[in-house]
């Protein structure tokens, strides 16, 4: 084929690799192989379903679906036939979805169930372009969207096995006319600074990801990798979805979040893909298990831990060096810290996992030398929605604890004077959806502007320190960086979100969520009585261990930089209460407008310091 792309990429593996096993899913209790041949079939008959809509190219249409095999079924459907897939997070409340179908010109929708098609009654007008809505799983209720087809999964799948015979050539030419010129995909922005902005990323820039991830990454034919993030992120769409695709291998979907502890157990995978909230609540959940236990078992998993940082360190001084012969000293007890603590820890992720990856946010450094301690290694990378996910990667065998990495190949990054990250490369978007002036605002002499503040160090690592919009920059003229403020505190046992405040002020307050298994057991372990957990957030007792930890981090800051006042929120950001991002990141605009009255009470005093005397 003359055009290389990931359309014409998937069909060539159902043609060469027919009997291998493609996904992975559960059903009646048991995960269950699609082999590439099934796996293909299903995609032909939705491509088929969607032809016999009379779906031209071009055209757009929307997926609003929680990650399941369905929704990668009707993304590569819709890709065939020269569509334009726009993902839609299923989290999103009805306006939030109105917006972006009647943006993005929607004629068609996947609707993941019956819930999701009610929000598409609660729109004052439907948009008047859309057609056709697709129920993925649950019958038709008897209620119908005025001018509307609505049609079941099973009716599509059915309409195309009548179209295609009498239409053999319909979709081979489609797929054959595919270029990576096209127009793939429409990614909204998740909104964490205000109105999304639909990214148009090209057939070319998500091949250009993938070819380039192979290069440098290096995967298997036989590794299996587990989803369990949104396939609305280009993320997980990407890194996951169509990486497997490019490389071959076998994508199993978790059932949900809140299952995938259980189903890396079923699935045993070797590749994860996680964002950093994701490891953080891992790294203090085990710190919770970790004091429940007895104290002789407290006290073989911290000597195997503190054995294992320390080894660590010693490797790191070899590899820059320094004498490894110190290492060697502790080579019997690392066998027996191995053997009696870290495999058990790694057996709990399925025992064969050969490296996790984690982006869309900074990861602590703390977080991630705990995994490397207990020998698996977070492969942290850097990359955003315009940029088809990954900019830039560390691997297996070059992985700088504290960096993102350095670029894909093809790939190029370079600082502007004020330490911006700027782009150029064949997986940058091709500009925003219907909005020339955000497109313009975007680049400079063809470098993307991510928006992003970073570092590059001697050999190339790149430092992403905050979002250049977020650096805080007091009344006293001093820059503060909040992710790096907030990034401090992860680990640390009660708290769970922090969140910076003081733009144009005289000093640095936050805003602090506690974590609800960690209050809990703080609570045990200090025979603290109570009816809520809103009520414990309220205790001297807490209060007194948040204290303690905000004074010791403040230790680590300049003096312009610490935190001199901070509230405990009685319950913890979410998702559902608009909070968060479907990747677990803080809306910082949405957070900081809702509690803006409380965050500026902690600076009463200064107001009336500044009030002149009568």
């Amino acid at each position: 084929m003359s055009e290389e792309t990931l359309v014409h990429i998937f069909w060539e593996r159902v043609a060469a690799n027919p009997e291998r096993p493609a996904i992975l899913y559960k059903t009646g209790g048991i995960y269950r192989p699609v082999i590439w041949r099934e796996h293909g079939r299903v995609v032909e008959l939705v491509s088929g379903g969607l032809l016999h809509q009379a779906v031209q190219a071009g055209e757009k249409i929307a997926i609003i679906a929680n990650s399941r095999p369905h929704w990668t079924w009707a993304d590569l459907a819709i890709l065939s036939v020269g569509a334009v897939t726009v993902p839609i997070y299923p989290t999103l409340a009805a306006p939030e979805i109105e917006y972006l179908l009647r943006h993005s010109d929607v004629i068609g929708i996947f609707a993941e169930n019956e819930r999701q098609l009610n929000k598409l009654l609660c729109l004052k007008e439907l948009p008047p372009q859309l057609r056709f809505v697709v129920l993925m799983e649950g019958k038709i209720p008897l209620y119908q969207l005025p001018g509307i087809h609505v049609l079941t999964w099973e009716d599509l799948l059915k309409d195309a096995e009548v179209y295609l015979p009498s239409h053999p050539n319909i979709l081979p030419e489609r797929i054959a006319a595919i270029s990576s010129q096209d127009l793939a995909t429409i990614v909204y922005t998740s909104g964490t600074t205000g109105i999304p902005k639909g990214a148009m990323l090209l057939q070319g820039n998500l091949y250009a990801v993938c070819r380039s991830l192979s290069h440098l990454v290096g995967f298997y034919a036989d590794d299996v990798s587990l989803s369990f993030l949104p396939l609305s992120h280009v993320y997980e769409r990407v890194s996951g979805q169509f990486l497997a695709i490019y490389e071959g291998f076998v994508m199993a979907y978790a059932e949900s979040l809140e299952t995938v502890a259980q189903n890396m157990l079923e699935v045993k995978p070797t590749i994860l893909n996680g964002v950093p909230r994701f490891y953080e609540k891992i790294y203090q959940r085990m710190l919770v298990e970790i004091r429940h236990l007895a104290k002789p078992q407290q006290y073989l998993i911290r000597w195997a831990l503190a054995l294992g940082r320390r080894a660590m360190r010693y490797r790191e001084m070899a590899r820059n060096g320094v004498d490894d012969i110190v290492r060697k000293i502790y080579k019997a007890e690392l066998r027996v810290a191995e053997r009696l603590v870290f495999s058990r820890i790694r057996r709990r992720f399925g025992g064969r996992l050969r490296f996790l990856v984690s982006g869309a946010a900074p990861l602590s450094s703390e977080v991630q030398l705990f995994f490397e301690t207990i020998g698996l290694s977070i492969i942290q990378g850097y990359g955003l929605t315009e940029t088809a996910a990954p900019v830039c990667c560390n691997t297996p065998m070059g992985n700088r604890r504290g960096t993102v990495g350095r670029p894909l190949p093809g790939v190029e990054v370079q600082l502007a004077p004020d330490g911006e990250i700027m782009v150029r490369g064949p997986t940058v978007f091709a500009g925003y959806y219907k909005n020339d002036e955000a497109t313009r605002e975007a680049f400079q002499d063809g470098w993307f502007l991510t928006g992003d503040i970073g570092e590059v160090d001697a050999d190339g690592y790149l430092r992403v320190k905050d979002r250049k919009k977020d650096i805080i920059i007091t009344s006293g003229g001093k820059h503060v960086a909040p992710q790096f403020l907030e990034n401090l505190f992860v680990g640390e046992g009660l708290i769970s979100h922090v969140l910076v405040y003081g733009d144009k002020r005289k000093y640095i307050t936050a805003l602090i969520t506690l974590h609800p298994d960690c209050l809990a057991a703080f609570a045990k372990a200090n025979a603290i009585t109570y009816t809520s957990l809103e009520e414990l957030t309220h205790h001297d007792r807490v209060k007194e261990a948040v204290e303690e930890v905000v004074s010791r981090k403040n230790q680590r800051l300049a003096s312009f930089e610490q935190i001199k006042k901070f509230l405990i929120l009685d319950r913890d950001f979410s998702v559902d209460s608009n909070e968060l991002t479907p990747t677990l990141k803080i809306k910082r605009k949405v957070v900081t407008e809702k509690y803006k009255d409380l965050l500026d009470s902690l600076y009463e005093v200064e107001e009336l310091e500044l009030k002149e005397p009568r």
